[in-house]
């Protein structure tokens, strides 16, 4: 039976839990489908996969996930239908995440990125020229729900500090691919046994990548194309207007990278910092004063009139005490890690058990 897909999007306050990509769940093949490709060393694929030039291609993706997120009384949960991912195999991407009655739509060019959601009909949009460009191309980049993308960012930044092995091949989308599994060192602290991502074997790029955790058989994460096509796209793909009526926010790529490097700056993004490395990192981060509430105005969780609930009182009912040299706090698990809600109004969050985010907060 395919297990059902959908999309699951958290977001706490300056640190949003993003799905890391989409994944494809495709039925499991019979060891005759699988194709016979050329033998390859895991470093010569894992290289040649980073050095890899995207064509251009269109996709459909796929999310399959059981992440173990606890349900969270008064808030929906974001059923995603599909999504379609575009690149022109140059500096144009575009991904439309298609929910049930609308739909989250990201374009990125040379000269600017948008970021627009039909439910509200609000745009983002992110211009930058070449003064900026660096600044401009991490921060487009960072929204794109591209399987492709966020499964070759996983190879980068976990290569250091992984066992890497070439494990057979599979037929994803329809296309012949090598499996690439990546499994933590063991000096290694993490709650995750191996990350596997299926590259194709004609264009190098990652079409899926499934994430395990200790104790599980079945992947807790999948993500990827269960359609995949080279060819050029249509140019206008990766052009953007917004619709009559939508309320749009334009920044500057360096007032982006400004606002971030400013402690305390009222700016687009907060500042976040990280300890630790490849598997073990633990991101933290400070929740805005104006973090929005989230609840319905009954106060579901006993919130003000106002607003509901804010996020503190949203982890206190899920989650369970938890207390350090950083002082006290909240710590909710879920399958591939957790996350820590300090009493001072901080966020960490890994893939790792709960003594190494409180040591995080301790060094901090």
């Amino acid at each position: 039976m395919r297990p059902r897909t959908k999309a699951l999007v958290a977001a706490g306050s300056g640190i949003t839990v993003g799905l890391a990509g989409l994944a494809l769940s495709t039925l499991p093949a019979g060891a005759d489908d699988d194709p016979v490709l050329p033998a390859i060393s895991a470093e010569e694929l894992v290289t040649s996969t980073l050095e890899a030039e995207p064509p251009a291609f269109a996709g459909v993706a796929e999310l399959t996930n059981e992440l173990g997120l606890p349900a969270v009384p008064g808030v929906e949960e974001l059923d995603f239908d599909s999504v379609r991912v575009f690149h022109d195999g140059a500096k144009g991407a575009r991904v439309q995440v298609e929910r049930e009655a609308s739909e989250l739509t990201f374009v990125k060019n040379a000269d600017e990125a948008w970021a627009y959601d039909s439910q509200e009909n609000t745009a983002k949009h992110l211009t930058w020229d070449e003064a900026d460009i660096a600044a401009a191309r991490g921060h487009a980049e960072a929204g794109m729900a591209d399987p492709s993308q966020a499964a070759a960012e996983i190879i980068e930044r976990l290569r250091p500090t992984s066992d890497i092995t070439v494990d057979g091949t599979a037929r994803v989308a329809d296309r012949a691919a090598y499996e690439l599994v990546l499994t933590p060192k063991p000096s290694e602290k993490t709650l995750l046994r191996e990350i596997t991502v299926a590259i194709d074997e004609e264009t190098r790029v990652p079409l899926r990548f499934d994430v395990f955790a200790n104790g599980t058989s079945d992947p807790v994460l999948s993500l990827g194309f269960v359609e995949f096509s080279t060819g050029a796209q249509d140019a206008d793909l990766f052009q953007f207007t917004p619709p009559d009526g939508a309320d749009v926010e334009t920044t500057q790529a360096d007032d982006v990278a400004r606002a971030a490097g400013e402690h305390g700056a009222e700016g687009v993004e907060q500042r976040t910092t990280t300890v630790g490395d490849g598997w073990d990192t633990v991101v933290i981060g400070e929740v805005p004063a104006d973090a929005p509430a989230v609840g319905d105005a009954e106060g579901a969780f006993g919130g003000s009139a106002e607003g509901g609930q804010d996020l503190a009182g949203i982890l206190a009912q899920i989650g369970q005490p938890v207390s350090g040299e950083f002082g006290s706090g909240t710590y909710v698990r879920i399958a591939v890690g957790g996350a820590v809600l300090t009493e001072d109004g901080r966020i960490a969050a890994g893939a790792v058990p709960q003594q190494v985010l409180v040591d995080a907060l301790d060094q901090q």
